[in-house]
C-alpha cells in the first residue's frame, strides 16, 4: 500500500523543476477540465507539481478544495515507474461535484500509469 504521507521528496518544487517536465514530457492525459503531463523522473519516488491559476478557479477556497482532492488521489496511486507529474486544472473543475472530481481524477491517473507504461512494453 502506498504511503499516504505528502512530504518535500513527494512534490516539484523549484521552477527548473517544473520546466524540466514542461519541455520533457512523455505522457499526457488530457481532459476539457483538467491536462496531466508526466515525465520519468531519477528518483524512486513520484513527485506532484500543481498549477492552479486563480483565472480558472476564481476563489481562494476552490483552489484549495481542488489541491486536497488532486493530492489525495495521488497519493493513493501506486505507479510502476517513479514519475513528475504536472497536473493542470482547466476552467470549471471547480463546479463538478466530490464525486465527479474523485471519479475523473481516478480514471486520469489510471490512464496516466497505463500511457507511460505502453511505451516500455512495446520497447521491451
Amino acid at each position: 500500500m502506498p504511503s499516504l504521507s505528502f512530504s518535500k521528496d513527494k512534490r516539484l518544487l523549484k521552477a527548473s523543476e517544473f520546466q524540466q517536465v514542461f519541455d520533457l514530457n512523455t505522457c499526457k492525459v488530457s481532459h476539457p477540465k483538467l491536462l496531466i503531463l508526466a515525465k520519468l523522473n531519477e528518483t524512486k519516488v513520484s513527485r506532484l507539481g500543481l498549477v492552479i491559476g486563480k483565472k480558472n478557479i476564481p476563489t481562494a477556497v476552490g483552489r484549495n478544495h481542488i489541491k486536497r482532492m488532486v493530492r489525495e488521489t495521488f497519493r493513493s496511486m501506486d505507479f510502476p515507474e517513479a514519475l513528475d507529474v504536472i497536473f493542470l486544472a482547466r476552467k470549471g473543475v471547480d463546479k463538478l461535484d466530490r464525486k465527479e472530481m474523485n471519479l475523473l481524477l481516478q480514471q486520469s491517473w489510471c490512464r496516466l500509469r497505463d500511457r507511460c507504461e505502453s511505451p516500455k512494453r512495446n520497447n521491451a
